[in-house]
């Protein structure tokens, strides 16, 4: 079971009845102007409880949720990229809508890849984003991945602790 807090966030796994919260950001997501660059994602209550259920039994897709409230405001990827050599693994996200602009994706990916490297022990960080998604490409800068290619981030264990980033925030 993972459970990573910040100051105002915690990040955990889905659980089953997580479908609900799910289901309104993939609502939101879809009627958003970035929905365009990603694949669909269902919004129908049985694929959602279907996705949700799916979810709960990974420990590769976490639920970001409002410590405050705990409201589920987005969903962070971290699975293994098993097509690449090494441990290397992916940074997935998506946050509702109507959440952006409170720095909230950089907090939870910031501490989602401090788990990733002080946790699982990762070699790097592979990602990709469309390049014409610019406020995913800012954050993925943020956080200092470097591109490699059209779309294409990256950062490495050493790059990751020569930025000073190991991990401030709690993990279970």
């Amino acid at each position: 079971m993972i459970t990573i807090e910040t100051d105002r966030l915690t990040i955990r796994n889905f659980g089953p009845d997580d479908w609900q919260d799910l289901q309104e950001m993939a609502v939101q997501y879809q009627a958003s102007e970035w929905a365009k660059y990603e694949d669909p994602w269902p919004t129908s209550t049985e694929e959602v409880k279907g996705m949700a259920e799916w979810f709960a039994r990974r420990d590769g897709y976490l639920a970001v949720c409002l410590k405050a409230t705990g409201k589920l405001i987005g969903l962070i990827a971290i699975e293994r990229r098993k097509e690449q050599e090494g441990r290397v693994h992916n940074l997935g996200y998506v946050f509702r809508p109507d959440h952006h602009g409170h720095g909230y994706a950089t907090e939870g990916c910031r501490a989602a890849m401090g788990y990733v490297f002080d946790q699982l022990e990762a070699d790097g960080i592979l990602t990709g984003t469309h390049p014409a998604n610019e406020p995913s490409v800012r954050l993925l800068k943020r956080l200092g991945l470097r591109g490699i290619d059209r779309g294409e981030f990256v950062i490495s264990r050493e790059e990751w602790l020569a930025l000073g980033q190991a991990s401030t925030h709690s993990a279970e």
